[in-house]
């Protein structure tokens, strides 16, 4: 009989024998309760990667559990939606041009050396610190003893398997796990997804009573959006899916548009397709972000823990005939953004202020209690946090750069100039390198199907908007 199992009849006899009540504890010997120290809320920074805004409403445990518990800002950008910029955006709260990386290449290398960063401030602050999944594009160009600064323990996609065909970070993948390659196969418990949540898991419940942050990089639902196994029959009949058809779905006309989106052409079933494939690439989401605050429950944490969930960027899948990222259109810069604290947050509510990437770094910082060593572009969001009556930005920057060699495969990174822009609550005024420009009335075209930047009467709400974009424009 093994010694635990003595000691505990053992126990329970004593307590007998003394007339004494034992009540079982909350959790189990292997998670017990963890950080509840309210000057040092954990956190848990969750981020899809290329997650259109409605599908949100196709996760129903994030919606059970987050949104209907938190606050969740529908006017929520990046400011440059791709990849690698934004998340270099999220890890300091500034913009692109700012961080140095412009685009996915070459990604890594060009933020190597950065230490200003949400995981050095929150390990000099005294927390283990987790980075986990995706990091930034091409970090296989760094050695393999690169240490992300900041970070106790690392554990990010590294490069593919370029034994699978497919060349995603689904399966077939490589993992850097703190200095050592680790490769996992094509089968189904290697689906990445699943691996990162058990990785997330894993730390929690060794985390003792040590203030933790997290960073975790799923890699769903990008292209080629695959699913684990077990959904790969979902939203394949009308009971479980509705074409998403905007009133901008496969834009005919786009004669007032740049040129480069005049040459677009998709066909209406690959944007279909793609929509149900990214639903079913986003239930393990759904499911892991379920098993990760059940295990916040039961270690008696889920008060004391920040959630922040959002994507890196938005996507097109057949608005305005596009089925991609990198555009200034909305589909491709508004994001998905919830923020659950139970500790602050008492009553969920939906929030129309804007938020940004680039507000995350001072957001958690602030809420920790971590002054800032270094300027930051993006602001605190507490305040809008604590009150639905605090007042907010008016308006906010984009960018976006031409990469001419981006292995995006919707090719729109190789397609669309670089452009800047400025987004108010009723205007969206974009400026391309080229000189074209675009101007949309959001109150009236909220679809931004009608370019009016050539309309009489619009000439002073062009130098407003043009006057306040140089100020950002590099």
């Amino acid at each position: 009989m093994p010694r635990l199992f003595k000691l505990g009849i053992l126990i329970v006899m004593l307590a007998i024998s003394s007339g004494v009540l034992l009540i079982a504890p909350a959790c189990s010997v292997l998670n017990p309760p963890g950080n509840q120290d309210p000057a040092k809320p954990n956190v848990i920074l969750i981020i899809t990667d290329d997650q259109p805004v409605h599908t949100l409403d196709y996760m129903p445990i994030v919606q059970k559990e987050l949104v209907a518990r938190g606050i969740n800002f529908t006017q929520a950008y990046v400011t440059t939606p791709l990849c690698c910029p934004s998340r270099s955006s999220i890890l300091t709260g500034l913009y692109a041009q700012h961080t140095g990386v412009l685009t996915n290449r070459p990604g890594a290398p060009a933020f190597e050396k950065n230490d200003a960063t949400l995981g050095v401030w929150f390990h000099q602050a005294g927390y283990r610190t987790f980075l986990l999944g995706k990091y930034f594009n091409n970090i296989d160009l760094l050695p393999v003893d690169f240490v992300p600064p900041g970070w106790d323990d690392y554990q990010i996609f590294w490069n593919r398997d370029k034994n699978y065909a497919n060349f995603s970070f689904y399966n077939g993948y490589n993992f850097n796990e703190n200095g050592k390659i680790i490769s996992y196969g094509d089968q189904p418990e290697a689906y990445s997804t699943d691996v990162l949540t058990q990785k997330a898991l894993n730390f929690i419940s060794s985390s003792g009573s040590q203030p933790f942050l997290i960073w975790l990089g799923y890699y769903g639902p990008h292209y080629p959006y695959e699913s684990a196994a077990r959904h790969q029959k979902m939203f394949k009949t009308d009971a479980e899916w509705s074409p998403y058809l905007p009133p901008n779905f496969m834009e005919d006309d786009r004669s007032d548009k740049p040129e480069w989106m005049r040459n677009q052409s998709i066909r209406m079933d690959d944007a279909f397709d793609a929509d149900q494939a990214i639903l079913r690439s986003l239930q393990s989401v759904d499911e892991g972000i379920g098993k990760i605050l059940a295990l916040l429950e039961k270690r008696q944490i889920r008060d004391n823990t920040i959630i922040i969930f959002l994507s890196d960027n938005g996507l097109a899948i057949g608005e305005h005939q596009i089925i991609g990222k990198d555009c200034p259109y909305e589909e491709c810069i508004k994001v998905p953004f919830i923020i659950d604290y139970p500790a602050l947050i008492t009553a969920p509510r939906v929030e129309s202020q804007f938020a940004l990437n680039i507000d995350i770094a001072p957001t958690l910082a602030d809420l920790a209690g971590i002054p800032l060593p270094t300027a930051v572009d993006g602001v605190s969001l507490v305040p809008v946090l604590q009150s639905a009556s605090a007042p907010g930005r008016e308006s906010f920057f984009f960018e976006h750069y031409r990469d001419t060699e981006a292995d995006d495969p919707s090719g729109l990174g190789t397609t669309i100039p670089s452009f800047w822009g400025i987004r108010t609550a009723g205007w969206k005024y974009v400026e391309y390198e080229t000189g074209e420009k675009e101007l949309y009335n959001l109150v009236n075209d909220p679809y931004e199907m009608q370019n009016i930047i050539n309309q009489p009467g619009t000439e002073q709400i062009v130098a407003t908007l043009s006057g306040q974009l140089q100020a950002f424009r590099p």
